[in-house]
């Protein structure tokens, strides 16, 4: 449900941030500048989201089968 969120918040919040210097500073392109970083920033953490998610289900599947190949592991 987080990774639904992240991405168009970021849009949202950097395209805020954005339209707010472009009409302080009367500079037009600061709000597509907000917009691009927005979408560049939202992907980047989603990204780092699915393989934090990745690596902790493949650790969870070696804890469960740590022989392989469905074999439980015999301790002499």
């Amino acid at each position: 449900m987080q990774i639904a969120f992240v991405l168009p918040s970021a849009v949202v919040i950097c395209w805020i941030g954005g339209w707010w210097l472009s009409h302080l500073l009367h500079q037009r392109w600061l709000e597509l500048a907000g917009t691009l970083f927005g979408c560049i920033a939202g992907m980047v953490y989603v990204v780092k989201i699915a393989v934090a998610a990745e690596r902790s289900t493949r650790m969870g599947d070696e804890d469960q089968n740590s022989a392989g190949k469905g074999i439980p592991k015999i301790n002499p």
